[in-house]
């Protein structure tokens, strides 16, 4: 066996070279996630003075040098796993080991609770149109079938409906990726098209209902008891005063749920056609999704007024979604919409399949993890990567059944992406420096203290999750620390197993993987 063979699995990846630029660019709007960021996310934290649409446009001027990092680098090492590759060859190989290990436990958790709590969008949907077109029926199932388990507890059996409505839709999405590889990226353009259309349909139903936007909101407002008055003539889209500090309150929320995740391109950048792509679907994506939410975010401003929106989004169940569904009034209309909001999730999910299973092939194609998880079917499919991801999510997906307060705490668990991409970002000021790049090592550092500063805000702002207004939440700070520390774990003990076997795994981090 020669040398090379014995550094890698094997002498190529045995993927296949057909995602579009569609494809591409449909990845990163799905991590990018703008929809959901219209939904729940964002918008309920918003302080008097604070402005969420100039506070989205910080954030994008803001995740400019980080675009610079990932596109410069994606050009210089297009390799499945992306940043993973980057940090472990520029950095050290453990390092990139442990972060990539520990950013997929994460994101698994994240996937697995954006399926359960697919069903607070599912339950808003029935909830509003509902109440708009007096339906007893969709009211009963939203008030006893499908809960919000975000405002009630569900009952066991309540969680169980949720957790098999999840679940199902995980399984379907896991078993086309591994059928076809192609399917898994079609259905992610298909959804994302279907999302990015409705979220632009629903400004287009607001834009023109603005005339009676308060008449028609009404009903939202005084069927929930939401403690929110209705004036009598539309108010400013601006606060009196603009509040610097108030408006850069909100920066971290766009920074930690929205822009800077734009990882998954690159992860899959060995399977792009064109070199075009490679250069393009991370920029086209970025722009699409800084347009989508800030003109969403305006135009709530526009038509509603600055000081009803300040009332009314702490109330979780007014935002962008929920106003376009009550002003449209046409059920087909309210449907479309609804069954928009709803399609953001799973398209979070379907992205989330693929970009997991190639960061779990690159680990193990460097043999740091199994090598069966390198494994791919005829079709290009990383197979047994995929069955790891759907056991470790429907796993993870019992945890909201047992414990909702459990599940919401590994929100918190947040804090490991913006360390993921503070590393990253140190990563890009050496590998320029080693290149003699000027603008990669200036782009790194803005990064780099960027994400420094977004790293301190998640684990100090007890929004975030990971700590409280007591102190650390326990369960957030076992899980971070606990995947820390296994994912090193798994580096070190891969690494004396295989030295057992006369292969130093460290070597492979001294070349570039094979395509």
């Amino acid at each position: 066996m020669s040398n090379k063979n014995r550094i890698f699995v094997r002498e190529t990846s045995g993927l296949i070279k057909n995602v579009s630029m569609l494809d591409a660019v449909a990845l990163n709007i799905g991590n990018m996630s703008a929809g959901v960021a219209l939904f729940e996310s964002i918008s309920p934290y918003i302080q008097p003075g604070g402005v969420l649409w100039l506070a989205s446009i910080i954030g994008f001027v803001f995740a400019i040098p980080q675009l610079l990092i990932y596109v410069f680098l994606s050009m210089k090492i297009p390799r499945t796993g992306g940043d993973y590759v980057w940090i472990s060859r520029s950095l050290n190989g453990g390092l990139g080991s442990t972060m990539a290990m520990a950013l997929m436990i994460e994101s698994t958790a994240y996937f697995a609770l954006v399926a359960f709590f697919t069903s607070s969008a599912i339950n808003t949907v029935l909830t509003v149109i509902g109440e708009y077109q007096h339906s007893n029926a969709l009211l009963n199932i939203a008030n006893n079938i499908i809960v919000d388990p975000y405002t009630v507890t569900p009952t066991f059996e309540q969680s169980l409906i949720i957790y098999g409505i999840s679940a199902l839709i995980f399984v379907i999405i896991i078993l086309l990726n591994i059928f076809r590889a192609k399917w898994g990226y079609r259905l992610v353009s298909i959804l994302g098209i279907f999302s990015m259309l409705t979220l632009v349909l629903a400004m287009i139903v607001l834009a023109i209902n603005s005339g009676d936007f308060y008449s028609k909101i009404s009903t939202l407002i005084n069927a929930n008891n939401l403690n929110v008055t209705i004036p009598s003539i539309r108010g400013p889209a601006l606060p009196t005063s603009v509040s610097l500090t108030a408006t850069l309150f909100l920066l971290p929320f766009f920074a930690l749920y929205t822009y800077p995740w734009m990882q998954a391109g690159p992860a899959v950048a060995a399977e792009f056609k064109g070199k075009n792509t490679i250069k393009w679907n991370l920029p086209i994506a970025l722009i699409i999704t800084g347009v989508l939410v800030t003109a969403a975010f305006l135009e709530m401003d526009i038509i509603a007024g600055y000081n009803f929106n300040l009332q009314a989004y702490p109330t979780f169940l007014y935002n962008f979604w929920t106003a376009a569904i009550a002003v449209s009034s046409n059920p087909i209309l309210q449907w479309i919409i609804g069954l928009g909001l709803i399609i953001w999730n799973i398209y979070i999910l379907a992205y989330g399949v693929i970009v997991f299973a190639r960061y779990v092939f690159a680990l193990s194609f460097d043999r740091v993890l199994p090598e069966k998880f390198s494994q791919v079917n005829k079709y290009g499919s990383p197979v047994y990567a995929h069955a790891l991801d759907l056991t470790l999510t429907l796993v993870l997906l019992l945890v909201p059944v047992f414990s909702i307060g459990a599940a919401i705490s590994l929100y918190g668990a947040t804090i490991l992406g913006s360390l993921y991409f503070l590393i990253v970002s140190i990563a890009g000021i050496v590998f320029g420096i080693k290149d003699r790049n000027l603008i990669l090592p200036i782009a790194g550092i803005i990064s780099a203290g960027y994400f420094a500063y977004l790293t301190y805000i998640a684990a100090t702002n007890p929004d975030f999750g990971f700590m409280t207004s007591s102190g650390p939440n326990v369960i957030t700070t076992v899980f971070v620390v606990g995947t820390l520390i296994g994912s090193a774990l798994v580096y070190v003990v891969s690494k004396i197993l295989h030295k057992r076997k006369g292969i130093d795994i460290d070597l492979a981090f001294k070349e570039i993987p094979p395509e």
